[in-house]
């Protein structure tokens, strides 16, 4: 499998989410409370939309255009007939964050 490398651990001290473009796709790394990362679309699978741009609330992501709404643990979509968005793997090697270029489901 391909990685990317996309980050560092040090950049979420503060943040919590932060999405990258990758292959046209929208794909997010997501630091859980417990500090453990992972990494999920964050395109609205509507039209496309930057999850990230919307309003996140307790792991629910609410699409700024539209109001779809996904769990970003599960990758569901909450309101609509939808997709699920998929998950990237994920790798952190000496604080450096790589996420597979291909989705893994």
């Amino acid at each position: 499998m391909q990685f990317i490398k996309v980050g560092n651990v040090k950049d979420f001290e503060i943040i919590k989410i932060k999405s990258y473009a990758m292959l046209g796709r929208k794909v997010g790394v997501i630091k859980r409370a417990d500090g453990s990362f992972y990494a999920i679309e964050v395109g609205c699978k509507h039209q496309g939309a930057d999850l990230t741009n919307g309003t996140i609330k307790d792991g629910i992501a609410t699409c700024p255009r539209h109001g779809w709404q996904y769990d970003l643990e599960s990758g569901e979509c909450l309101n609509e007939n939808s997709s699920k968005l998929r998950r990237h793997e994920l790798k952190i090697e000496d604080g450096v964050i790589s996420v597979s270029l291909h989705p893994i489901r």
